[in-house]
């Protein structure tokens, strides 16, 4: 416990002791500190009174009461008026006093850990030169996820235990994101920095919930207001296509609006939990769920309701292309797509009897000074074409600075969907690991 601290001035600043500077465990008894402030012993029913006639003078410091018990009258008879240190009372205060049976005093206020905010207590404890104090961080069920700079690791366990100790009981597990990325499915692995071991998180989302396992899948609750956006798109008649569907924030709400979705990805973490996740949502009827490559799926499912169509109105209306560091460059696996069922589609309102183009919503970065125009140029350039005014971008949000993540979305052009391709031979080229890449600043 540090001393008792005594002013001869009105300027209290309440701050933590810094005696725990650059430690790298937590003693919670070290952010103990006593201020003494002048008081006034007050009856308890004249509360309302004092603080009427006194309020210039009171303490009045945030998240601090100007009334407290009397710790020396154990009846409660009496309450104790915090005053701004340094405060001098003139004649007529003091007669008021005396009138009312009051007494001038002063009060030791004793502030420990549990009274200091997390970012106070890590300022407190962080070197100065460590100017960014991580004090945020994504809450993914019972679980806050942090991303600690290079600087910051050092101190990463006294820096995960101050999280839990001030988040719980909602937080219960504190994770961080290490620098060693799964080779395959690209998601990256976590380390424990404080609390429960316990990686299986449960998050409800637009009155869906999903649960998985955060270590083994890609989930950011930073993307709720898009996935609620693009699923409002979406008629309740409407077959989707979403080729990287993780758990399924996409796939399960649109399903739930009454949309046939076709849900694949590569990783069987998210395969499982997105099956787990249709089940417990109760729309298991209206998701077919694939662990396939993400241009083996589109194929293979084009082929399978055209088989199934007949006269072609089955095919699917919408696609989601939820993978920002790569979905730009899957968008070739529709150059051709329908070459072979060019008979079932209408590229324009002339005919009311067949079904038109599908709608394409890739995701993608930009580090451009002009995101959307970048955005809609990475496409194109994939595509072989020029959309337009006829192609929508939609900013979804920044992931670093000068860095956003961005929405194209546009009809499939027939010029694309209807052209001669060798998809095979373009695909056999192109290594399974880039297939399978997930960003790692969408994790920011």
């Amino acid at each position: 416990m540090s001393g008792i601290e005594e002013y001869n001035n009105e300027n209290l600043i309440v701050t933590p002791p810094v005696t725990s500077r650059g430690c790298r465990t937590l003693n919670r008894e070290d952010f103990t500190k006593v201020f003494r402030l002048p008081a006034l012993r007050i009856d308890a029913k004249k509360c309302s009174l004092f603080m009427k006639s006194f309020r210039k003078l009171l303490l009045n410091r945030p998240r601090l009461r100007n009334i407290v018990p009397d710790p020396s009258n154990e009846n409660n008879s009496k309450k104790l008026v915090l005053l701004r240190p340094g405060v001098l009372l003139n004649e007529e205060e003091k007669e008021f006093i005396c009138t009312h049976n009051a007494d001038e005093t002063v009060h030791d206020l004793v502030l420990d850990y549990n009274f200091w905010t997390s970012e106070q207590v890590l300022r407190a404890i962080l070197p100065p030169e460590i100017s960014e104090v991580p004090s945020a961080f994504e809450t993914i069920g019972h679980i806050a996820h942090v991303n600690l700079r290079e600087n910051q690791l050092e101190y990463k366990s006294v820096i995960g235990q101050v999280l839990l100790d001030k988040n719980s009981p909602q937080i219960k597990t504190v994770v961080n994101k290490t620098n060693t990325i799964d080779e395959t499915f690209r998601f990256f692995k976590m380390e424990l920095l404080a609390g429960e071991d316990n990686m299986n998180a449960t998050v409800k989302e637009d009155g869906c919930i999903f649960e998985f396992d955060f270590s083994q899948v890609y989930w950011n609750s930073r993307l709720q207001t898009e996935h609620k956006r693009l699923v409002e798109i979406f008629s309740k008649t409407d077959i989707i296509c979403d080729m990287f569907a993780g758990v399924g924030p996409f796939a399960i709400p649109a399903a739930k609006k009454g949309c046939y979705v076709h849900a694949n990805d590569l990783n069987p973490s998210s395969y499982e939990a997105l099956v787990k996740n249709a089940k417990l949502n109760k729309v298991e009827k209206n998701i077919i769920a694939y662990n396939m490559d993400g241009k083996e799926f589109v194929r293979k499912m084009v082929e399978s309701l055209a088989d199934k169509s007949g006269s072609g109105n089955q095919m699917f209306n919408h696609v989601i292309m939820n993978l920002p560091a790569s979905a730009v460059q899957f968008l070739d696996v529709f150059k051709g797509l329908f070459i072979n069922f060019k008979d079932r589609f209408r590229v324009d309102d002339s005919s009311k009897s067949r079904v038109i183009l599908p709608m394409v919503h890739c995701y993608c970065f930009s580090k451009s000074e002009a995101p959307e125009q970048d955005a809609q140029s990475q496409a194109e350039v994939i595509l072989g074409v020029k959309m337009g005014s006829d192609c929508k971008v939609h900013y979804v949000r920044d992931v670093a600075p000068k860095k956003a993540m961005l929405c194209v979305s546009f009809r499939l052009p027939a010029s694309v969907a209807f052209c001669e391709h060798d998809q095979k031979q373009r695909d056999d080229s192109e290594p399974p690991s880039k297939q399978a890449k997930i960003e790692e600043d969408s994790k920011n």
